[in-house]
């Protein structure tokens, strides 16, 4: 279609210089002879010519016009491409940035895990619809993970495992809002001394832990750090859980129940350190259960 234009325009304007030309040329070398019929001819030609020129000329404008618009319509889309793509960047830079600072942080810890045997892993599944029951990690037996160890973050203690795979495991958080959270014994450090009690529940509206059977006459103020004791069989001592945030006597009075901010953030799990060594109690228990076994043996044989 521009084609045409562009050979229609340029037709015309060949004939309307010819014509003016040449009726120039005849008005220079006969003007005075001129008749009155070559006057109105030439006037009639010079009528003519703007007529037709004007809409030429606004037609080609208006071509260019359309030119323009169409090649600012694709640098405009070539320019937001280019923003999509930076944006993309950005975001996975964000993102390895993020991954890179949790990690650091892990690698910062291990020096405070003194006697404890531990092994990184990302989380590789968490569902929507047990977000806050489980998640899944990308190790498993194969790598010398077993139910019940302790599962923790750069900030605190997060879970137990509950399931083992050949490659993979899956964690059980502390907020989990299935009733199946596993006690876990902890300690609350005050100022001159340490108490315990047991992680029983999570109130999800207040995004608080909650702790049991802390004694009563015990001094427990806000702010006071809570970790893991060592005791029950279920997580090595010194792992940290979180923060007291209150405090309020049972209906008897023989006990506090304390509310714990979590360390950890349970929003975003990416990064975890799953603690694979037992507790002393557990390895107590073992050698004692070893002791018994092998004196039972010897006195069967004296016998």
């Amino acid at each position: 279609m521009r084609r045409f234009f562009e050979n229609k325009k340029l037709i015309v304007l060949l004939v309307s210089v010819i014509t003016s030309f040449s009726m120039i040329a005849y008005s220079i070398f006969s003007q005075s002879n001129m008749p009155k019929p070559i006057l109105w001819v030439n006037d009639v030609t010079a009528i003519v010519g703007r007529f037709v020129s004007t809409p030429t000329n606004a037609m080609m404008r208006f071509t260019d016009s359309i030119n323009d618009l169409m090649n600012t319509y694709e640098e405009n889309q070539e320019l937001k491409s280019q923003i999509s793509s930076l944006e993309e960047l950005e975001a996975q830079n964000q993102i390895l940035q993020s991954e890179n600072e949790e990690l650091s942080n892990l690698l910062a810890l291990q020096p405070s895990l003194v006697g404890k045997t531990v092994i990184a892993s990302s989380v590789i599944s968490r569902s929507p619809d047990t977000w806050v029951d489980s998640i899944v990690i990308d190790v498993g037996a194969n790598d010398g993970i077993a139910e019940g160890m302790s599962v923790m973050t750069d900030s605190g203690l997060v879970g137990h495992v509950k399931e083992v795979s050949a490659t993979s495991s899956k964690v059980q958080l502390l907020i989990t809002e299935n009733n199946q959270m596993m006690n876990v014994a902890v300690s609350v450090q005050l100022e001159d001394s340490i108490v315990s009690g047991i992680l029983t529940d999570y109130d999800e509206k207040t995004q608080e832990l909650i702790l049991e059977q802390v004694p009563a006459d015990a001094k427990v103020q806000k702010g006071d750090t809570v970790t893991t004791s060592g005791l029950g069989g279920v997580s090595p001592e010194g792992l940290i859980i979180g923060e007291v945030t209150s405090t309020d006597s049972d209906n008897f009075g023989l006990s506090q129940s304390v509310r714990v901010k979590p360390a950890a953030d349970f929003k975003d799990i990416r990064s975890v350190l799953v603690v694979m060594t037992l507790n002393d109690d557990s390895a107590t228990d073992d050698a004692d259960e070893n002791t018994t076994t092998t004196s039972n043996t010897e006195n069967d044989d004296q016998e």
